[in-house]
């Protein structure tokens, strides 16, 4: 048997059509559909779009969430301001370039790759140059204690 949303809002539709009132409908759909029944809100949210003229059974499309949209000119914009000075927060970049704080923050830690450390902006990934300073800074600091 068919359990879908989309047929039991045809049978919704059926019903009302015959005058059916929503408290009925939804007793006589669950002791058809059982467990899979849809929710008692739901058909009567059903049934109130028929009585205002809803034809069409499928439901809406919704709406959602953006996708992060970064260009290469912000995404170089954001980094330069991190070079400049690493204490700089999200929220001051979002004020400066005139974006939100989400793309900020999208920008910083997925596409650059930084990391907060003790304030100050780092890269996640050390270069090959980097990694050698900091074996030499460690082993230099074993020595001193």
């Amino acid at each position: 048997m068919n359990f879908s949303r989309s047929a039991q809002s045809a049978v919704i539709e059926f019903l009302r059509a015959e005058g059916e009132h929503a408290s009925q409908i939804y007793r006589r759909m669950k002791e058809v559909y059982g467990d899979q029944c849809l929710a008692q809100c739901n058909i009567f949210r059903w049934c109130q779009r028929y009585e205002a003229g809803r034809v069409n059974i499928k439901d809406f499309p919704r709406p959602v969430q953006a996708h992060v949209v970064t260009i290469s000119d912000t995404i170089s914009a954001v980094d330069e301001l991190i070079r400049q000075n690493r204490w700089i927060t999200t929220r001051e970049i979002a004020v400066e370039l005139s974006i939100s704080k989400g793309t900020v923050h999208h920008i910083i830690h997925k596409k650059r790759g930084y990391g907060k450390v003790c304030s100050q902006w780092v890269p996640k990934h050390l270069s090959g140059n980097q990694k050698t300073a900091r074996i030499g800074v460690c082993l230099t600091q074993e020595f001193l204690h």
